[in-house]
């Protein structure tokens, strides 16, 4: 294949692959730090397995993921969950901070709270014009986390637990007021979507199909396709999909590839077939979205 170009993907932190990387790693910086080494400009990347939370005091910028732009303005908070491309041009008057941490803390943190996990993993831009104080109650934790995790106080570990569940569920809570609730569901119900999410990442690159994904989770198609429509409105296989045209998305944009090598690289037998679907999905087939 030809790949002398390729989708951007840090194992640490931007621009650094050597990062050592811990269950339960945790990291923050000023947002000066590393942005002023890059002229304040972040090019688009992701990744695997880290999470972000950027929360800018003031100032403004761009945020880019995969090619759309949307302005930010301070005071904000920004979601990055883990395989999401995203990039940044920031004004180099702008003030924030990054948290980093691993995706396996945020799913330990929340085991027994799949709402807030679903919730948690998409990316975020909130705006706080309106509402400075909920943005002071998110710093003001975040203050005692740091605090927390540069002193060697007793039962250490435990506070910060603590400290970031209340950090989270202020987002969470922030977050959904912005919208319209989901359908009311049980833990189980989530946890079922959520394992068929994970599984989804997983094996993107693999052939599946609905009835193996439903056997891995110990549960019937059917039973499968309702949880998918009571949380999302959309089947298990629309899921799948969805999943795959992102993937393809990436590649197309941030690769060399042809569409061939993509449609091959995500296991679709046929690249009419993967075409097709594309512009199902899209509006547009792989070659216009490519030229966009």
């Amino acid at each position: 294949m030809s790949n002398s170009k390729q989708i951007i993907n840090f194992k640490g932190l931007y621009g650094d692959n050597h990062y050592p990387l811990l269950p339960d790693f945790i990291h923050h910086e000023s947002l000066e730090v590393r942005s002023k080494m890059y002229d304040w400009e972040i090019n688009e990347h992701l990744h695997t397995d880290l999470c972000q939370i950027f929360m800018i005091e003031s100032g403004s910028g761009v945020l880019i993921s995969e090619q759309n732009e949307v302005a930010i303005e301070g005071p904000c908070l920004i979601m990055i969950p883990t395989n999401t491309l995203h990039g940044f041009a920031f004004e180099p008057s702008i003030i924030g901070e990054v948290l980093t941490f691993s995706e396996n803390f945020l799913e330990t943190l929340f085991k027994n709270s799949p709402k807030i996990l679903l919730e948690l993993n998409h990316l975020k831009y909130l705006q706080f014009d309106n509402d400075p104080s909920i943005f002071e109650q998110i710093k003001n934790y975040k203050s005692l986390i740091l605090k927390e995790l540069y002193e060697e106080n007793l039962e250490k570990q435990t506070v910060v637990q603590s400290l970031f569940t209340l950090f989270f569920i202020s987002i969470y809570r922030f977050s959904f007021s912005l919208k319209n609730t989901i359908s009311a569901s049980d833990n189980r119900t989530l946890m079922y979507f959520q394992a068929f999410q994970k599984h989804i990442k997983r094996t993107i690159q693999e052939t599946k199909s609905i009835s193996e994904y439903a056997k891995e989770l110990n549960i019937t198609t059917v039973h499968l396709n309702r949880i998918c429509n009571a949380l999302v409105q959309k089947s298990a296989l629309q899921i799948v999909q969805d999943y795959l045209i992102a993937e393809a998305k990436k590649y197309l944009l941030n690769t060399n590839y042809s569409i061939s090598e993509v449609s091959y690289l995500l296991n679709f037998k046929d690249p009419a077939y993967f075409t097709r679907l594309f512009k199902k999905q899209t509006g547009v087939s792989p070659s216009e979205f490519k030229k966009i």
